[in-house]
């Protein structure tokens, strides 16, 4: 049987949201006015919850114990050694954790930063293998899921660089969007991830890297 290990370098990037005036005065023997600045910030935390890593495979004849680049609320999501030609969920993979102080609350992207990339020098498409469901109870390998689109920015698009994404326009593509939520304050969400194994890739190791973008509304 061939089989490959995916290893799934999460990182995070955060952007101020778009400065927006919010006037407020108070009449009386004086007058003053004032601006408040729209704030938000984003954490990302892979493996959030116990009982995280692949399951299903169904048929294989292997169900994968996850990598050993993976810990309790830390590492990568590594989902360890798969088979070829088969579908694996990974349970609790990311969780992201959003604050801010815009009443209109915020928006979550997530998008490739590469597609995946083989040790032995081969390239797979992101949009055909890794997908992502919000995190639930009754999710399996088979729970329709949405595929992470490799980016379209115009910063360093190398492994491992998302940390530099920028983009042309004013934001990444509403294609990406994985989240959104319309008041201020905390909240998280965490987020389940699917891989659908080609039947014709190469015995190898293959890593690509997520990268997360919060803006507010």
């Amino acid at each position: 049987m061939r089989r490959i290990v995916l290893v799934l370098l999460s990182t995070i990037a955060t952007a101020l949201a778009a400065v927006t005036a919010a006037d407020a005065s108070q009449q009386g023997a004086a007058q003053m006015k004032w601006r408040v600045v729209p704030t938000v910030t984003g954490t990302i935390i892979p493996n959030y919850q116990s009982g995280f890593g692949p399951q299903g495979g169904t048929g294989s004849g292997q169900t994968p114990a996850v990598g050993g680049s993976a810990t309790l609320g830390g590492g990568y999501v590594d989902f360890g050694t798969l088979v070829a030609g088969y579908q694996y969920l990974y349970k609790y993979a990311a969780q992201v954790q959003v604050t801010t102080n815009d009443n209109s609350g915020f928006k979550v992207f997530a998008e490739g930063s590469t597609d995946f990339k083989g040790t032995m020098g081969s390239t797979q498409s992101m949009r055909s293998i890794l997908f992502w469901v919000q995190s639930g109870s009754g999710n399996t390998p088979f729970t329709p899921g949405t595929p992470f689109l490799s980016t379209t920015n115009t910063g360093d698009t190398s492994l491992n660089g998302g940390n530099n994404l920028g983009w042309a326009g004013v934001g990444p593509p509403a294609s990406t969007l994985v989240w959104s939520y319309a008041t201020a304050g905390s909240s998280s969400e965490g987020f389940d991830y699917e891989v659908n194994v080609p039947e014709s890739i190469a015995t190898d190791t293959f890593t690509a890297t997520v990268v997360y973008t919060v803006v507010g509304n």
